[in-house]
């Protein structure tokens, strides 16, 4: 009996390690086409696998938890956002990689969420402080939350490092959206100083310019801003908009009307606000 017993158990064993390795070896061919799937954009057929992948092994393993990862990547390249958060925590709670927390960050960005953002950006950037993308990201989160005296702290630390005119004008943009416009200017125009091709601080300081009423002030800016392009259509409606206030209707509804012809949409309301029967 005894025998017939141990026979039956070692029977068992080895159907069980047979049963085992054909599993692995499904999770395995899985994987690859998955991966190949997903490396071809193919994203719905890639989750399909995935689904199979984590159903069959049910993360029994270590490795069996990247299938996890991929899926969440799956979900977030087709927009499903909730499902790859999910995905993507229950990955983190049992590894707290980088590359997963950076998944997720992109995910907390996706849905807007800017509270969560910021609590994963301070955390990673406490572990690594010299990362400079990690605090220009914080930046932009800091900005979109209003957090100006922040975003400047921020910004002051990246150009210690990384001295650049196009980094300086975000500085002056948390001035400018503070309302302080003097000290805006005034890094504005330090940085067309430092960089004159860098036709985005022309258009700063004329918007500024021209949300303060100072028409005279902002044409100033245009007009060196069209110095370095010449075919810029914001730049153009800018300048069509600060003639029309400055009482130069006839060329001011011209350009506004060139630049909504070159596709600025925005421009439609001004025309029948002030040019409708001036251009024609």
């Amino acid at each position: 009996m005894f025998k017939k017993t141990a026979g039956l158990i070692i029977l068992s064993m080895i159907s069980f390690s047979f049963l085992y390795a054909q599993s692995r070896t499904k999770i395995e061919a899985w994987t690859v086409s998955a991966d190949t799937l997903m490396n071809r954009g193919d994203y719905e057929g890639a989750l399909k696998l995935y689904d199979r992948i984590i159903s069959e092994s049910r993360l029994k393993t270590d490795d069996d938890y990247m299938a996890l990862y991929n899926r969440a990547l799956a979900y977030f390249s087709l927009g499903r956002h909730d499902e790859a958060l999910r995905d993507v925590n229950q990955y983190i709670g049992k590894f707290p990689e980088e590359h997963a927390r950076l998944l997720r960050l992109y995910i907390y960005q996706e849905q807007g969420d800017n509270e969560k953002q910021m609590s994963e950006l301070d955390k990673l950037i406490a572990e690594s402080p010299d990362n400079l993308e990690l605090v220009q990201w914080r930046v932009s989160v800091l900005m979109d939350a209003g957090e100006y005296e922040k975003a400047r702290r921020d910004i002051r630390q990246l150009l210690a490092v990384q001295p650049v005119p196009e980094l300086k004008s975000y500085l002056g943009l948390t001035y400018y959206y503070e309302e302080n416009a003097d000290s805006a200017i005034i890094i504005f125009d330090e940085v067309i100083k430092e960089d004159p091709s860098l036709v985005q601080t022309y258009l700063y300081a004329a918007s500024l310019c021209i949300d303060q009423e100072g028409y005279s002030w902002a044409l100033n800016y245009i007009e060196k801003g069209l110095q370095q392009d010449p075919a810029n259509t914001t730049l153009i409606f800018y300048k069509g908009y600060a003639l029309v206030e400055s009482e130069n209707v006839t060329e001011g509804c011209r350009l506004l009307t060139r630049a909504f012809e070159a596709g600025f949409d925005d421009a439609a309301d001004y025309l029948k606000e002030y040019c409708y029967g001036v251009t024609e």
